[in-house]
């Protein structure tokens, strides 16, 4: 019998399928290095303050090339919820990198601007335009995550993890598509069932704080 899942805790074999759809992606349009990206508890617990805020984790690139490759790099910030509704606009500090072993950039915002913008031009296909993949990265790879304070709970109070990763997967769903006339038409998989993960994230776009600094 599977056991009952916690709120917006992923299955085994969905999360397996997501890691396997990122792994084909390295193949095709993500072709820049992957280090370990982690969020500590400390730094959990100096963005969430009092009123236990949402964090937003913004990707950016490395300025200098490893072997010819740009590394992605990760940034987090407090985003908190802003009037009645579903808005919620970020902190400009402070903000982490997330690392082995988290640092505050809050005197360096600067750089945390500039390797967002160039993760952005990787993205957009501006970074290397001949590269046959760069067209479809739009598509795929979002500008930040938000992430919403209950899983965090979950995992660093409930669970009382340290640490946690921040891991990647893709997502491949069938959409229906009409038209006014007719056309011719690197690590590891395997999860086990007790493994948790979580689906926690609203991607940027569409839910970006369009007021941020680190959204400009």
């Amino acid at each position: 019998m599977v056991a009952k899942l916690k709120r917006d805790q992923l299955p085994a074999k969905k999360v397996q399928n997501w890691k396997k759809n990122f792994e084909e992606e390295k193949k095709e349009t993500f072709n820049i290095k992957l280090p370990r990206l982690i969020l500590q508890k400390a730094t959990y617990k100096t963005l969430i303050g009092e009123n236990e805020n949402r964090l937003r984790i913004y990707l950016g690139l490395e300025q200098s090339k490893e072997d010819g490759k740009y590394s992605l790099c990760a940034f987090a910030v407090s985003a908190f919820l802003l009037g009645s509704g579903d808005v919620y606009a970020d902190y400009e500090t402070p903000v982490y990198k997330l690392e082995k072993t988290n640092i505050d950039y809050s005197n360096n915002t600067k750089d945390v601007i500039e390797s967002i913008r160039l993760y952005r031009k990787w993205r957009s296909g501006e970074l290397d335009p001949n590269d046959p993949g760069a067209p479809y990265r739009q598509y795929i790879y979002p500008n930040a995550y938000l992430l919403t304070k209950f899983e965090l709970h979950e995992l660093f109070n409930v669970q009382d993890a340290s640490e946690i990763n921040v891991e990647f997967g893709i997502e491949k769903t069938m959409s229906v598509m009409l038209s006014a006339s007719a056309k011719t038409a690197t690590r590891s998989l395997v999860v086990e069932e007790e493994d948790d993960f979580f689906d926690f994230a609203a991607q940027c776009p569409p839910y970006c704080d369009e007021r941020s600094i680190y959204n400009s």
